[in-house]
């Protein structure tokens, strides 16, 4: 099922971006750029917010990292 989220380009046009195709999200000076299979475009929203969007329910923090000491095994 294709997980969609919704940005906005640079100009403010609202655009559903299904995260199934995306290639590569990088920060830009104005805004970011994410790369699908097709093509990039830029959006306002920078990398965290894009995160938070992607998956609301995590947050992107260390605390979230599994060392060697926590593996089950």
């Amino acid at each position: 099922m294709a997980h969609f989220i919704k940005l906005h380009t640079l100009e403010g046009a609202e655009m559903l971006f299904n995260l199934d195709v995306v290639v590569s999200i990088d920060p830009l000076p104005d805004g970011t750029m994410v790369q699908t299979r097709w093509g990039g475009t830029k959006v306002r929203e920078d990398i965290d917010k894009i995160l938070s969007l992607s998956n609301p329910s995590v947050t992107a923090s260390g605390q979230q990292l599994i060392t060697e000491n926590e593996l089950p095994y």
